[in-house]
């Protein structure tokens, strides 16, 4: 079975965006989840153990009757995607439809004429109700399609949902059925998903929306996770040939990557817990006073990886010991835009390419992602070429969106420690949705940082249905091992329990460049 994913022409539709100056243009972001799609079906594929593809319309009547094309719409199409669309439903091939309405209406109005429509809630997310289980599916204020033709031959499951009052659990939240607005509509192998699923999935992926007011709806260090395997099961539910042979042969069912992140310290203990017992480690180098010391110490060291911790933030602590000497309070950390937006990451890489700094992998420094520009930045390290393959730059912080420099709890959100914020481990591909939804090259993962023992051995025995691999990236600083930071006396005794954990296992510890190399062989072979 292949799994192709429709790139389909046409505009979408006019809405909202966000303006800003990219690493080579001025660009205009939809700031509703337009653009989002392809790469949401995309990542829903992998993460599922299939090798997706992207298509263009002229492609897509090379895919097998038993093979499955998602076609996630954001606006109404040309004519030659909705003719390769058309033509495939009526050769009887698997199609998954998704996202605007008003092109579905367009492309299949026989079954999909109806309107969209929102809550006047605000801040109402959106949810199916199957069977009497309410699964969340989608953030506030997205839309929803009101079918007008539905007849007794139209094969529908559940039904659409908003969800709003005390929305932090399904238990307590106010959840309002929608008329007229199935969850699943199918006929014979042609299926549509109501509310723009896979444009939700990659909001939550890469920050453009905010998980944190629905955490409690699953379990929370596995919620996007779970996401993706209760849409699987409602896909092979309707019929979809998805529930065998999945997964990559090169790739273990888990792995962990051990990170370490070496600003501000010269402490080698984890360095030398992890050649004890035999496994390699990530080690970011931060551009700081001890970069060289840290350049020199893991040439000594091939087995691990050298990588490159990137900045984000403005802070001085020179100007901090200050203050504190004359009895000023403690200044913030600040976002540091100009050191990520732009070229500005480009830059940064470039200098630690040149300072002999291992550039395979990049790991966000402090605390702040700055949305949508550190994607765009991102995809301009990409573009230029400089063997980055991808990074680690997903986990809890605060995420800075549409140009705001704080934490606001709508624009820009924060979520505490030990908070995941992305919840998924598989690396995954970002979308450019300010170039039409563009997959960006390289792959981002997301961590845990500072974890417990206890934390991890959840992290690794929690069931996953349905999805092949886990990969799981811990973070520990050296900074901490010997500083009662996290643990009293320091957080070296709680690594090497982590250590003896996952020895007892049996799961592999690789670096992340191995980890995203074994994913280009798997997914895209020369």
């Amino acid at each position: 079975m292949r799994v192709g994913v429709l790139r389909a022409g046409g505009s979408p539709p006019a809405g909202e965006s966000y303006r800003f100056r990219g690493a080579r243009r001025r660009i205009d972001w939809p700031t509703t989840g337009a653009g989002l799609g392809v790469a949401g079906c995309w990542n829903f594929a992998l993460r599922i153990g299939t090798v997706p593809a992207e298509v263009a319309p002229h492609e897509a009547a090379s895919l097998g009757s038993d093979d499955v094309l998602f076609v996630p719409l954001d606006g109404v199409p040309d004519s030659a995607t909705r003719d390769a669309i058309r033509s495939r439903i009526a050769g009887g091939g698997w199609v998954v439809a998704s996202g605007d309405s008003d092109a579905w209406s367009s492309v299949m109005p026989e079954l999909c004429a109806g309107t969209s429509a929102a809550s006047d809630n605000p801040y109402a997310g959106l949810a199916y109700r199957v069977d009497g289980r309410v699964e969340l599916i989608a953030p506030i204020a997205w839309r929803v399609h009101v079918f007008s033709s539905l007849t007794a031959a139209d094969r529908s499951r559940g039904e659409s949902a908003y969800v709003s009052g005390e929305r932090q659990s399904p238990r307590h939240a106010t959840v309002r059925a929608v008329a007229n607005a199935p969850a699943v509509v199918g006929r014979d192998r042609f299926v549509f998903l109501n509310g723009s699923p896979f444009h939700a999935l990659q909001a939550w992926l890469q920050g453009q929306d905010d998980l944190e007011p629905w955490v409690a709806w699953r379990d929370r260090l596995f919620w996007l996770d779970e996401w993706v395997a209760a849409f699987k099961a409602m896909l092979i539910d309707v019929g979809l040939p998805l529930d065998a042979g999945l997964g990559f042969a090169e790739l273990p069912a888990a792995c962990v990557v051990l990170r370490h992140d070496l600003d501000y310290s010269t402490d080698t203990s984890y360095l030398a817990a992890e050649n004890a017992a035999g496994v390699p480690a990530v080690h970011a180098v931060l551009r700081d006073r001890n970069a060289s010391f840290w350049i020199d110490e893991l040439a000594k060291h091939p087995d691990h990886e050298s990588a490159f911790h990137y900045n984000t933030a403005r802070y001085s602590r020179v100007e901090a010991g200050i203050r504190q000497a004359i009895g000023l309070p403690a200044k913030t950390y600040e976002p540091a835009h100009g050191a990520v937006a732009g070229a500005g990451l480009l830059d940064q890489v470039r200098w630690a390419k040149r300072r002999g700094i291992g550039v395979s992998t990049l790991h966000r420094h402090l605390s702040f992602l700055i949305y949508p520009e550190w994607v765009d930045a991102f995809d301009a390290v990409q573009q230029a070429q400089l063997g980055v393959l991808g990074g680690s730059s997903m986990f809890r912080g605060q995420v800075l969106r549409w140009g705001v420099d704080r934490a606001d709890g709508a624009r820009g959100s924060y979520a505490d420690h030990p908070d995941v914020m992305f919840p998924y481990w598989m690396p995954f591909k970002l979308a450019h949705a300010g170039d039409g939804g563009r997959l960006v090259g390289g792959w981002e993962s997301a961590s845990l940082m500072e974890v417990e023992p206890e934390v991890v051995a959840r992290v690794l025995d929690h069931p996953l249905a349905g999805l092949a691999h886990r990969i799981v990236t811990l973070n520990y600083h050296p900074a901490h091992a010997q500083r009662s930071t996290f643990a009293d006396g320091g957080s070296l005794a709680q690594f090497t329990r982590v250590l003896s954990m996952i020895r007892e296992r049996g799961i592999p510890v690789m670096t992340l460049r191995t980890v995203f190399e074994t994913l280009n062989r798997s997914v895209m072979p020369a």
